[in-house]
């Protein structure tokens, strides 16, 4: 069953301590297995020579390089 923050507080509230603990582990799992395959595959494209990534990823990489520059910028400059 997928989870959401709210379930996790509603069964805390609620007082259903054990319940909450299987939601939080749920939950923290979901995100733990999201950020490793975001990893895995981050690892795999810096494995391959650069003329074998397809140049829509390379343009991919480099929009997101750029709006996270950006970002920070507008973060040292407020």
């Amino acid at each position: 069953m997928d989870y959401t923050s709210s379930d996790l507080l509603n069964k805390i509230n609620d007082g259903e301590h054990t319940k909450g603990k299987e939601v939080f582990n749920a939950l923290m799992n979901d995100k733990v297995l999201s950020e490793l395959g975001a990893k895995k595959v981050e690892i795999a494209r810096s494995l391959l020579p650069s003329s074998e990534i397809p140049h829509s990823e390379i343009v991919f990489d480099k929009t997101k390089d750029i709006s996270q520059e950006d970002g920070e910028d507008e973060k040292t400059s407020q």
